[in-house]
């Protein structure tokens, strides 16, 4: 399986959906801002000339001698799908014509023409059999069940299913957002950044430690920009105004960080939150999401490392847990972990793989900048 987290791929349970109306208004929106890069995705079945549609058909199918053929797209006057992402605003449009049998070997021919940094959006079914892309749309038609076959291989892998309403869809192409280099769906949850610590392992404030001539805490917030919603937990809101967020004051100062969490979540118009402290500077969107989708069934779900550490301060919190957080903190027990015996708690295994870092001392500070 090829991992592409900078694919946006849009399928169709059937043809004349609206998917390519729906791709070029992504388009549309982001091209201002990222480079982005089209692709059509032509699936042939069999070289014997027949049309996949039926009917005669227009060539395409019978005039590809090889396992795929490769091309970039030019503007003209007709109405091509192609065309039509090119005025929206795509750098650049590639068209795969691809044997079914050669698709993940013209996909990794094609990736290879697109730079790491660009936004791909790709319309196409049959590729999600051989790519895991940032976000899957299905596209359907209200009140239509038919579901081509190539369709119903892959719908069970869908993020969303997109329902097109004729002059608009159930899903709207500004839900979309790009996090890093990635993809993703904007959640109707909440991000909280706890800035309230006293950092005295540091030595001074960490959420206020210049990388790149800005403080720590305005990269995590830029991180989180996808959120509808980011609050920012701290006692002093005129060290936090050059955020232009709302910041929210503890409901009893010097209570540690479960009253920070809880101060923040009662006040959160969603009832789901993202927590994470001021001193991990780089975020994975990738996670964020993973650790929301299983929230749904759970009050908190946070991660823990192999050796058994938990990360409270990089969880997803539910406002399910104010009744507890407060009776733990009037009974004057205000760790985290002693509400979870009344909660539903999911622990998931803390992703490895390298961007996560935690600043505790200057020491991890000096390794992460160099200085």
């Amino acid at each position: 399986m090829i991992h592409c987290p900078n694919m946006l791929m849009i399928g169709s349970t059937g043809r004349n959906v609206g998917k390519t109306t729906f791709a070029c208004e992504v388009i549309r929106r982001h091209a201002k801002k990222h480079q982005v890069i089209g692709i059509k995705i032509t699936t042939i079945q069999t070289r014997d000339g027949s049309c996949p549609h039926g009917g005669q058909g227009c060539g395409v199918c019978g005039t590809l001698k090889t396992g795929f053929s490769i091309t970039r797209e030019q503007l003209s006057g007709n109405e091509k799908d192609t065309t039509r992402l090119l005025l929206a605003g795509a750098e650049k449009v590639f068209w795969l014509r691809v044997m079914r049998g050669h698709m993940e070997e013209g996909l990794r021919s094609l990736l290879a023409e697109i730079p790491g940094n660009a936004m791909v959006v790709c319309e196409s079914n049959s590729a999600r059999t051989v790519i895991e892309p940032g976000v899957f749309l299905m596209i359907q038609e209200t009140g239509s069940t038919d579901i081509k076959p190539s369709c119903d291989a892959v719908l069970k892998y869908a993020d969303r299913r997109v329902m097109s309403l004729g002059n608009g869809w159930d899903f709207q192409p500004d839900r979309l957002a790009v996090a890093g280099n990635r993809w993703v769906i904007r959640p109707n949850a909440t991000a909280i950044i706890l800035a309230g610590g006293e950092s005295r392992r540091m030595g001074q404030d960490k959420s206020l430690l210049p990388i790149n001539g800005r403080p720590l805490i305005s990269h995590i917030a830029d991180q989180l920009h996808y959120f509808p919603e980011r609050l920012v937990s701290s006692n002093d809101p005129e060290k936090f105004a050059f955020l232009q967020l709302p910041v929210i004051p503890d409901r009893e100062p010097g209570q540690g960080p479960l009253m920070g969490i809880l101060s923040c979540v009662s006040r959160a118009t969603h009832d789901l939150c993202f927590v994470t402290g001021c001193d991990i500077p780089t975020l994975d969107p990738g996670f964020i999401m993973h650790l929301l989708a299983l929230a749904s069934d759970n009050d908190i779900v946070m991660p823990r490392h192999a050796d058994g550490r938990m990360e409270p301060l990089l969880a997803a919190y539910r406002k399910s847990i104010i009744p507890a957080a407060e009776a733990g903190l009037h009974s004057g027990n205000g760790r985290i972990t002693a509400i979870f015996g009344q909660l539903r708690v999911c622990f998931i295994a803390m992703d490895e793989s390298g961007w996560y870092h935690n600043l505790n001392t200057m020491n991890d500070f000096h390794r992460l900048t160099g200085l």
